[in-house]
């Protein structure tokens, strides 16, 4: 039977040719349980179903979102997957702050899922499938003291050149370099040259593993999400 949530969207992340959207319910004063919504597409990105209803507006970071959902949708490590009702179209319903995220943080004991394994450029990044399946949750929102933003070239010597925003930072004593996917980013880091950085204290993260990429057998653990908390 369809239901219907309403979350706080802490990612609308670039994903093939559509986005990913995640956030957590919300009940007006707090944060719960986490919520992906993914739509009946191989790769379950969502396109037009993400945009709200008469205004056709595309959801940002830290609205309040009241959406249609069919039923839960789980795949691999993605568990928090919910299958969208495409008959109801996504309200706008407010807005929350960063600093009423505070009690929704999820502070890791350790590291983020399995470290050990890198791709070339990043660190800490990549965690093979048959781990990442037998994860019980695939996102998770962080605070670090520091975040450290960078655009370079990736892969030119692969013949795949291509450039990518990474983002650098520590959590409970482990070092990570992970792409960025959260758009928002990308459009203020693009424009700049290789090896620009900037920085940001205390920024909140929503965290994501990545479906299993079939070719390299692996997930990945992506930035999908970068919110600012004022001071």
């Amino acid at each position: 039977m369809p239901y219907t949530k309403t979350i706080v969207c802490l990612a609308n992340s670039r994903k093939l040719t559509g986005r990913c959207v995640a956030g957590k319910e919300w009940d007006g004063k707090r944060p719960g349980a986490w919520c992906r919504p993914v739509s009946a597409k191989d790769h379950g990105e969502l396109t037009a179903e993400r945009w709200y209803r008469k205004s056709w507006r595309d959801p940002e970071l830290l609205d309040l979102i009241e959406m249609g959902l069919l039923a839960p949708r789980p795949s691999g490590c993605q568990k928090e997957n919910h299958l969208v009702d495409t008959s109801f179209r996504w309200r706008f319903v407010g807005r929350a702050t960063a600093r009423q995220l505070v009690p929704a943080l999820d502070p890791p004991a350790g590291p983020l899922w399995m470290n050990g394994e890198s791709t070339v450029s990043g660190h800490n990044d990549k965690v093979p499938a048959a781990v990442a399946e037998r994860e019980q949750y695939s996102l998770v929102l962080v605070q670090p003291e520091q975040l450290t933003i960078t655009i370079s070239t990736e892969g030119a010597d692969r013949g795949n050149a291509r450039r990518r925003v990474r983002g650098h930072f520590s959590l409970a004593g482990h070092d990570y370099c992970l792409a960025i996917t959260d758009p928002a980013v990308e459009k203020q880091m693009l424009p700049h040259p290789d090896g620009f950085s900037a920085g940001l204290q205390n920024p909140i993260l929503c965290i994501s593993l990545s479906e299993k990429f079939e070719s390299q057998n692996a997930c990945y653990k992506l930035i999908a999400g970068v919110m600012r908390v004022s001071p």
